[in-house]
Formats: C-alpha cells, sequence, structure tokens
C-alpha cells in the first residue's frame, strides 16, 4: 500500500519531497509549498499519519522506504530534492544513507539523533510518558487549535490528525524517533546537504546537527537565528525562501547564519 501524498507544481519542474514533522501530517507544510510554485512538490503523509493512518506501526526505515517508492513512482527523472523537518528530517537522513542515488540535493531540519549510550531505555522512558501524557495533551490541543495558529481552513486537518493517533501509537513513534541513530551509508552521499539547528532549540541540538553532518561529505551547517524547533511551521515564508535559496543554489536569507 503507498503512502497518500499531496501534489502540485508542474511535473516538469524540479521535483521536491517534503516531509513533515510529528506533530501534524503533511498539509502542516501547505502554507511553504505554496511559497514554492516553480517546483513540483511531492508532500506524502508518513506511516501511521493523516490519510497514511492505517500504515502502521511506525518505522523510520520502512517510512525511508515507502517514501522511496513514492519518488520512483511520482518523480520522471527518478530523482528529487529533499526536504525533511524533525522527524521528517530523520526520516531523510536514513533515506539518504539507504538509498543516496535518489536524492539531488537536500535540507534537514531539526535533525534529532540519539548520541547516549542507552538509546533502549531512553526509548521505553519516553515512550512510556508519551502513552500517559498523550489524553490530556489530545483534549488541550483540540481546544486550542486557533490559538495554536492553525489557519481556519486546516482546523478540521489538525484536529483529524489528533484523534488519528492514540496514546499507543504515539507511543511507538516516539519510541522510533529517540531510537534513531546514525545510520551507516552517509559517507555514499554525493548530495549537497543542508543542516538547520534554530537559535532556541535546546543545546543538545546542535549537537544532533554535527553527529548528521559529521559523516556527510557535502553537509553544511547553519544556525536559523532566532528561531525555536517548529519554526518551519510558525515562519513559512524563511522557511520556504531556505529551500529555494539551496535547491536553486542561490543564497540564503541573513536569518539563515
Amino acid at each position: 500500500m503507498d503512502l497518500f501524498v499531496r501534489e502540485s507544481g508542474a511535473t516538469g519542474a524540479p521535483a521536491v519531497v517534503f516531509l513533515h514533522g510529528g506533530q501534524l501530517s503533511g498539509w502542516s507544510l501547505t502554507p511553504v509549498i505554496e511559497r514554492l510554485p516553480v517546483y513540483h512538490c511531492l508532500v506524502p503523509d508518513l506511516p501511521q499519519y493523516g490519510r497514511s493512518s492505517g500504515q502502521g506501526p511506525f518505522d523510520i526505515e520502512k517510512a525511508a522506504h515507502a517514501v522511496a517508492r513514492v519518488i520512483r513512482a511520482r518523480a520522471p527523472s527518478g530523482r528529487v530534492h529533499l526536504v525533511g523537518y524533525s522527524l521528517g528530517a530523520q526520516v531523510g537522513v536514513q533515506l539518504l544513507a539507504a538509498e543516496p542515488e535518489l536524492v539531488n540535493r537536500a535540507v534537514l531540519c531539526g535533525p534529532i539523533v540519539n548520541t547516549l549510550p542507552a538509546v533502549r531505555l531512553t526509548q521505553r522512558v519516553l515512550g512510556l510518558f508519551a502513552r500517559n501524557s498523550w489524553p490530556a495533551w489530545t483534549a488541550k490541543r483540540g481546544r486550542d487549535a486557533r490559538r495554536a495558529g492553525i489557519p481556519v481552513a486546516h482546523i478540521e486537518d489538525y484536529r483529524a490528525d489528533t484523534r488519528a493517533i492514540g496514546s499507543t501509537e504515539l507511543a511507538g513513534i516516539v519510541r522510533a524517533s529517540v531510537g534513531f541513530t546514525v545510520p551507516e551509508g552517509l559517507e555514499r552521499v554525493a548530495a549537497p546537504t543542508l543542516i538547520i539547528t534554530g537559535a532556541n532549540e535546546i543545546p543538545l541540538a546542535r549537537h544532533w546537527a554535527a553527529a548528521v553532518a559529521g559523516p556527510l561529505p557535502n553537509a553544511v551547517r547553519r544556525i536559523a537565528t532566532g528561531m525555536d524547533h517548529d519554526w518551519p511551521l510558525h515562519q513559512p515564508e524563511l522557511f520556504a525562501r531556505t529551500v529555494d535559496g539551496w535547491l536553486s543554489e542561490g543564497t540564503l536569507p541573513a536569518e539563515i547564519a
């Protein structure tokens, strides 16, 4: 079963696959996509999210293989640019390691990798925390959609995403995410890769970015000035300019320091 994919732009334009973060499915990147009309944009809902919710349980390696199938089926040249944010950046890193020949250039925003010695313990603890805290947080999210800055046109999408992932599913996603370590094979990646960390993220975020960049031959690290982890959602115009600047081999915005 294939992932659900939102598609926009001319099929003859450069193809870009966008991978969403861990809180919301692919619709959340619509404000970014709308600002990039010169590209052929492909935005899959990752497994267990949105309209791909039946394709669980979530696993980063399986998600990367599913995205690779999307690329082979939807990109006329069989190659794409790749943009991943948060959980989507983790899937993007895995895709680069497993099938580097599919990617021309890449943007990875806020990648998270586990560099601790007790990976399985971290998975268990945070998975349990997610399972126990999810019901109360879900109720709050449903009430606060407008306050969270969700556009009116997407409030129902927001609430549907919230309903689609229960505490058990969330615990599995959290375990997969916090258990993600730097995969083997990144040294074979030729694609120029921009790795961005928000300046206001937790200090560990820069360490994670460095761990991903280390084995990549053509990685460039940058800091998004004044931004937190969720800045691609809150600042879609800046994120779109950043993506376009990197993919077109042009100039990055001044805020990307």
